[in-house]
């Protein structure tokens, strides 16, 4: 029941601050929709809890709050970044399982080059006004790189692989649709290529929490 204890942890003045609710409403009018046609069960709450953990992680960990301030960290590119991460996942199983740890694989790449087109069009279509060109093409890099591990370097691009992996291990929002065999492979991928590029203290505590309840239930 730890987990609980973060899902209410941020206040509608601090989201604010982070992003203006008119960019996310477009976000997420826009994203959602094709999310539901993704991954069946998974991309659209998998999205809505990299989102929750993204914010959570802007607003709680002193390390990325100093960057923030540094301007090293944009919370609206993040933000938008998680968003738009698997966005790319449209219609690439149409005639294959989505529950297949193999058949996601086979489609990373695609998924992160597709994602990475598809928000940046969106945001120079309409929201060009809200985002400098500097911005977007910063959301457009995060997106087709966010699943490449072994070439995270900065921050941003550790930062969006450290929310998407915390929304993989939140139980509380998503009900896991592998199989046990292919469970044991995901969770060797997180221990392996994951945690230890974890980077930021407030990830690692809530990711030890989160293993911790996806362990105990599966």
């Amino acid at each position: 029941m730890a987990v609980v204890l973060y899902h209410n942890c941020y206040n509608s003045r601090q989201m604010k601050i982070l992003i203006h609710p008119k960019i996310e409403a477009v976000l997420q009018q826009t994203i959602f929709p094709d999310l539901k046609k993704g991954r069946k069960d998974f991309d659209l709450p998998h999205t809505k809890a990299v989102v929750f953990w993204m914010k959570h992680l802007l607003i709680h960990d002193p390390e990325i709050i100093n960057l923030i301030k540094n301007k090293t960290i944009n919370p609206k590119v993040m933000i938008t970044a998680a968003y738009a991460h698997d966005w790319g996942y449209i219609g690439l199983f149409d005639n294959a399982s989505s529950n297949s740890l193999q058949n996601i694989l086979e489609r990373k790449k695609l998924h992160m080059k597709r994602g990475s087109q598809m928000i940046e069009q969106l945001l120079y279509a309409k929201l060009s006004k809200a985002f400098t060109n500097t911005e977007i093409l910063m959301v457009s890099h995060l997106v087709l790189f966010h699943d490449e591990l072994k070439k995270l370097k900065t921050d941003a691009e550790i930062l969006i692989m450290q929310a998407d992996t915390l929304g993989m291990l939140d139980t509380s929002r998503i009900k896991p649709t592998f199989s046990k065999k292919d469970r044991e492979k995901f969770l060797k991928s997180v221990y392996e290529l994951r945690l230890p590029r974890f980077k930021h203290k407030e990830a690692k505590k809530i990711a030890e929490t989160l293993l911790s309840e996806y362990t105990r239930l599966h």
